[in-house]
């Protein structure tokens, strides 16, 4: 098993996370490594990791690398590449990991060989309060439970956080041999655009690999004082919806494709853009005249947020729209087709 630590000016969250993981029960016979990937941050994170696995390495090898590219996908794919292991746990920076989770994720992949990606559940973990709304929308912030099933859920939920996810290497690797290239542009330190984790988990089912939920791998999910206020959250969702824009080529490529594929209105750009402002008038003139005012806790106004920034990210990539589309649909990595819809 490698953990994989990405980190972006993670130098007051390492001394726990890492406390954490060197403290793991781990049973003989299972190899493991910790690879703490640096993604292009301004304090001293590189520093304190280097201070902090001098002092936890004992009992496990240890790699410290630096990322220039910023980016959440990027600095996980530079933790993937450089990882010894076949099971890459990928644990960010504010992630507090069970004492068990890398044997028993360790035995849930060695069990079933056809699984690409496997997830668990995770608990909030803050130094004040939550808020009164915090457990409405936990998930937003990946907290929770994953599925309502646990096992096999390719087909149902179909996808999972990238908080203590747990890859197949060699899944990946095909992947990317055979062409793969994300459309997403993942999380940066001036974004809140997200979704490379659940975009994975779109290609892989695809490439005929499953999805797999274990709720008994726990995980704590620190979060700081500037995320936990209703504006974080609206700033969340709306990049949630410009991210689904880019979810449109997977989700269709996972339906039965039609007979008239080219030529679908269901494909076309202007379909999209004319069903979301339909969508608006259906918020209503007064709310949307008074968008900027609080509205703490109202679920409508998260889902305003999201109807703008999928109307954002829709103008866009105007002219890539459909583009990405076919460009999934006819992917050389693909596996999996479904029937013609008749």
């Amino acid at each position: 098993m490698s953990i994989v630590v990405c980190c972006y000016n993670s130098s007051k969250l390492l001394t726990e996370t890492l406390q954490q993981i060197t403290s793991m029960k781990v049973r003989p016979g299972i190899q493991w490594e910790i690879i703490i990937v640096d993604n292009n941050s301004s304090d001293n994170t590189t520093e304190t990791a280097k201070k902090l696995m001098a002092e936890y390495s004992t009992r496990v090898p240890y790699k410290i690398l630096f990322q220039s590219v910023q980016g959440l996908s990027s600095a996980r794919k530079m933790g993937l590449d450089n990882s010894r292991y076949e099971y890459v746990i990928f644990c960010d920076d504010d992630n507090r990991l069970n004492s068990d989770y890398i044997d028993l994720s360790f035995d849930i992949m060695e069990k079933n060989k056809n699984i690409g990606a496997l997830g668990g559940e995770s608990e909030a973990d803050a130094d004040e309060n939550l808020p009164e709304w915090f457990e409405r929308y936990q998930q937003n912030y990946a907290v929770g439970s994953q599925s309502q099933i646990s096992g096999d859920i390719t087909w149902t939920h179909g996808s999972l956080w990238g908080a203590g996810i747990i890859i197949r290497k060699s899944a990946v690797e095909e992947l990317f041999s055979k062409g793969y290239r994300s459309l997403l542009s993942d999380r940066t330190k001036d974004s809140l655009t997200s979704g490379g984790d659940v975009e994975l988990c779109y290609a892989l089912r695809l490439a005929g690999w499953k999805i797999w939920y274990q709720p008994a791998l726990k995980i704590k999910h620190h979060i700081e004082h500037n995320r936990l206020n209703w504006n974080y959250l609206r700033k969340l969702n709306r990049g949630f919806g410009e991210q689904k824009v880019v979810f449109d080529a997977y989700l269709k490529a996972l339906e039965p494709e039609p007979r008239n594929f080219n030529q679908s209105i269901k494909q076309n750009w202007y379909y999209q853009f004319i069903r979301l402002l339909k969508k608006f008038r259906g918020y209503g003139f007064r709310k949307l005249i008074r968008f900027n005012d609080p509205y703490e806790g109202d679920p409508e106004i998260l889902r305003i947020e999201k109807s703008v920034g999928r109307l954002k990210q829709l103008i866009k990539i105007r002219g890539e729209y459909y583009k990405g589309i076919v460009s999934i649909r006819k992917a050389s990595w693909r596996k999996v087709f479904l029937p013609e819809n008749i």
